[in-house]
């Protein structure tokens, strides 16, 4: 895909040929390919047929691609450079400059915006945990299950905001999401000798967890999920190790797993020996309803694991999350890492405690809410603007993502994107 700007100070041609250019090198046009014809580009990015004529006479002139007659620009074998030699783009030449203006708007999933996040208050309660920790004459490794002050923090915000019961025992901190997952799948790998563990999961789901377990060896499957959920149907009577949801929020469908079906899946679990992982990743960026309770409080027989992330409504970048273990699996837990050290950092986890203690992470949540409550409206307005019927959306009433389905058929994608 090429772009152009025309505000840009680089000329248009310029533009033109430094992507094609830097497209041939990456090996994203390959050698032997054909250019796209001439008129045809220039219909595309509406500038005139010269402008593109001479940025492909311009790589012509530069080896990159050779012109036959009756055929058009055809790209030659260009060796790769060595990664000693001279970079392949020159940073003189304004590309990347042009690149971050042209892109207003990032859709990449998990992105944040940047201006929401509080270094004011986050570097204020750095500092103050630096003091403490001078203080105190902290010197050594962290706790082994997270610092005890921000499992504290942890449990007080997870009960008031999620109705999670829990102690700060109880609690894990770890290293994100996916390094939750892996310390699930170490403890209950090898559970039954005879066999391999099995871990289920929604289907469309999350494939960052689904990797976690394959690469452990687990027997993974699949659950359809329906509009109020995953099918229980297809659970009836069968064990399972583990059973992945996305309850609040199911990801990506949207759906929100019903009242009636917790009940089921509870009292499933109960009768098959099989335990729940509870994900409840950014169910406190609900924008039209209160945060739904968790499964978890509703739990009586300490069969579910729930699970939770500062990355959504605070940032990735902390690299911080953690487990509720119901009190079986904490003993699991405790017996296999008995001899392993916290490994997220422990100056991290100490400010993120004073963070929350001061109330900020509420008001963090809150301020999140309504900056991204905003956008989604924004989004789904234009969206509706734009595509009309062509497109149905879901889950667009939290969270950070949505689920698009365009009719494809009558829809004039391009046309209706360049308009």
């Amino acid at each position: 895909m090429i772009y152009v700007d025309k505000k840009s100070k680089l000329p248009l041609y310029e533009q033109v040929y430094s992507q094609i250019k830097n497209q041939i090198l990456s090996g994203q046009i390959s050698a032997g390919e054909l250019l796209t014809p001439t008129r045809v580009l220039a219909e595309e990015l509406d500038v005139g047929r010269n402008t593109v004529d001479k940025a492909y006479q311009q790589l012509k002139d530069e080896g990159y691609v050779t012109a036959t007659v009756g055929k058009g620009f055809t790209v030659n074998d260009i060796p790769s450079i060595s990664v000693d030699s001279e970079p392949l783009v020159r940073r003189d030449t304004n590309v990347e400059e042009y690149t971050e203006a042209h892109i207003g708007y990032d859709f990449v999933y998990g992105s944040m915006d940047n201006s929401l996040f509080p270094y004011r208050r986050w570097g204020a309660c750095s500092r103050d945990a630096l003091i403490e920790m001078e203080y105190e004459q902290v010197a050594q490794y962290p706790e082994k299950n997270g610092d005890l002050r921000l499992r504290r923090a942890i449990c007080d915000h997870i009960n008031k905001a999620r109705n999670v019961n829990c102690s700060p025992e109880q609690i894990v901190i770890t290293c994100g999401h996916q390094h939750s997952m892996e310390i699930l799948a170490n403890i209950f790998y090898g559970k039954n000798a005879a066999k391999r563990p099995s871990f289920t999961m929604e289907d469309p789901g999350y494939d960052g967890v689904r990797k976690v377990f394959e690469n452990r060896g687990f027997h993974v499957g699949g659950v359809t999920v329906e509009k109020d959920g995953v099918a229980v149907s297809e659970l009836k009577g069968r064990h399972v190790d583990l059973l992945y949801l996305t309850p609040s929020h199911q990801f990506p469908a949207g759906s929100v797993l019903s009242a009636s079906k917790r009940r089921e899946l509870l009292n499933w679990a109960e009768e098959t020996d099989s335990y729940i992982i509870e994900d409840d990743y950014d169910s406190e960026l609900r924008y039209y309803t209160n945060p739904i309770p968790s499964m978890q409080s509703m739990d009586v027989s300490g069969r579910i694991i729930y699970t939770g992330t500062f990355s959504k409504a605070f940032s990735p970048v902390m690299r911080m999350a953690y487990i509720v273990f119901p009190p079986e699996i904490l003993k699991r837990y405790n017996d296999y890492y008995w001899r392993y050290h916290s490994q997220v950092n422990g100056f991290l986890q100490r400010t993120m405690a004073i963070f929350m203690e001061r109330g900020y992470y509420e008001r963090q949540i809150n301020k999140t809410r309504t900056v991204y409550g905003r956008k989604m409206r924004a989004l789904l307005a234009a969206m509706e603007k734009v595509f009309g019927d062509d497109v149905r959306i879901t889950g667009g009433r939290a969270g950070m993502h949505i689920l698009a389905d365009f009719n494809l058929r009558d829809l004039n994608l391009q046309s209706k994107c360049n308009n």
